[in-house]
């Protein structure tokens, strides 16, 4: 459902404002919530756990953030040295040809007769001599250790993420959190549709309401 409302249409620039105006509120929250944990008797009682919860899932999700980065500068410098482990068919009767990137392909685009067995040696040759020198400064680069790296970065930002949602939230602070962690993984794949304008308001209104003193 696209937002009919142009005035909750945000610019880039914008949006990110908001992400790290919220996200330096809540954890001004965050250590009031820990002052208040570990107040009269070590009593969590005027605490909300939601806000340590969101806090965790914030470092799992910034280090999403930053191996993504080292990622991606990874595989552009490989791809940039040897180029994508890949072959250049001639399709047969046609003026092109077809990217192939794996030996079962190869085989499957010669097929078993006689005549093209000269043809498929020779792009097995290419491809795996394209394939080692990629191995071989992955290897230097550590550009597949990074790819781990970031995976399982991924899988834990996803236990966080449950861990945040499985807890009730007991403080204007606590929802706005949630909000927060939903608007941010949301920023992966932009856009002005429903829900994001709705969130990025709802959230703004959390956050001024926290100031104000309000509770849920």
């Amino acid at each position: 459902m696209a937002d009919s409302d142009n005035s909750r249409t945000l610019p880039v620039v914008t949006r990110r404002r908001l992400l790290s105006t919220s996200a330096a509120w809540l954890a001004a929250q965050v250590g009031d919530g820990n002052a208040a944990f570990h107040s009269e008797n070590d009593r969590p009682d005027g605490g909300d756990q939601t806000l340590m919860l969101w806090q965790e899932w914030r470092v799992a999700h910034e280090q999403v953030e930053k191996l993504c980065r080292k990622q991606q500068r990874l595989e552009t410098a490989l791809i940039t040295a040897v180029g994508f482990p890949h072959v250049d068919i001639p399709v047969p009767d046609q003026d092109c040809v077809v990217s192939v990137f794996t030996m079962e392909e190869i085989d499957r685009r010669f097929g078993d007769a006689p005549e093209n067995a000269e043809g498929k040696a020779l792009a097995k040759a290419t491809l795996a001599e394209r394939q080692a020198a990629w191995n071989a400064l992955d290897e230097r680069v550590g550009y597949s250790r990074a790819k781990l790296a970031e995976q399982e970065a991924f899988a834990m930002r996803a236990e966080r993420l449950n861990d945040l949602f499985s807890q009730p939230a007991h403080s204007v602070s606590g929802a706005a959190a949630k909000l927060h962690a939903v608007l941010a993984m949301g920023e992966d794949n932009p856009g002005d549709e429903f829900p994001w304008p709705q969130i990025r308001a709802v959230i703004a209104d959390l956050i001024s309401s926290g100031i104000d003193g309000s509770n849920i």
